[in-house]
């Protein structure tokens, strides 16, 4: 086994020091507090299906969460797109997507993160979340410039998602890393920001990199 790669928190990055043009940035867990996306595809199940299509979510939570844990983050993610946006119709997505998810989104907006990120000039924000689901919010709230994310299938007859994704796949691990690679060219991102182990292959592609640890937001939350 390899050694274990470690980069300094968030909390260590001297922001009024940063200059920085362009930075890579996670958004569960980095960009935003929760590690946990399912609050928001609950959102989408209800607000572009149905309460059913919500229940079903719910009922599924323990399979996703053992998916997670035991198998991985990508078969999580993909259980996710396929229970919350199988069969609806594509512009419902995006409607949700621009006139729901963003208010909850921003209330969840981790503070210290955010601060890096408004600092550079080019943001770009890499996430295994759909990008369809992120992009209004990450573009007209947090001023990124562009998502990269997992793109969801729709079949172009009847325009609803089909509930897989399109390759190279969910956006996790090596995929991040080559969605970041083919993103920047021979330019590395001066800043590149994560939350897990995961985030570090596209981390490790960015000149200077810093995580966003739970214990720092709790920290500052009891001070």
């Amino acid at each position: 086994m390899g050694k274990k790669t470690t980069f300094p928190s968030i909390t260590a990055c001297d922001v009024s020091a940063v200059n920085h043009h362009s930075i890579a940035a996670d958004l569960d867990g980095t960009l935003l507090i929760s590690r946990s996306s399912f609050p928001y595809f609950m959102l989408v199940a209800i607000e572009a299906g149905s309460l059913l299509r919500g229940l079903a979510l719910l009922l599924s939570f323990p399979l996703i969460a053992i998916a997670y844990i035991f198998v991985s983050e990508a078969l999580a993610i993909q259980m996710l797109i396929f229970i919350s946006f199988a069969g609806l119709k594509i512009r419902d997505i995006e409607l949700a997507s621009r006139a729901v998810l963003p208010r909850f989104y921003a209330a969840d907006v981790r503070a210290e993160s955010y601060e890096v990120f408004a600092k550079c000039k080019r943001k770009v924000v890499v996430t295994a979340n759909p990008t369809v689901m992120v992009e209004p919010f990450v573009r007209d709230y947090l001023g990124g410039d562009k998502v990269l994310g997992t793109e969801i299938e729709v079949n172009p007859k009847t325009k609803r998602a089909t509930g897989f994704v399109k390759k190279p796949g969910i956006l996790v691990g090596k995929w991040k890393k080559l969605a970041v690679l083919n993103e920047f060219g021979n330019e590395s991102p001066d800043i590149g920001i994560g939350d897990r182990e995961s985030d570090h292959d596209f981390m490790s592609k960015c000149k200077v990199c810093f995580v966003a640890l739970e214990i720092d937001y709790l920290f500052a939350e009891n001070n």
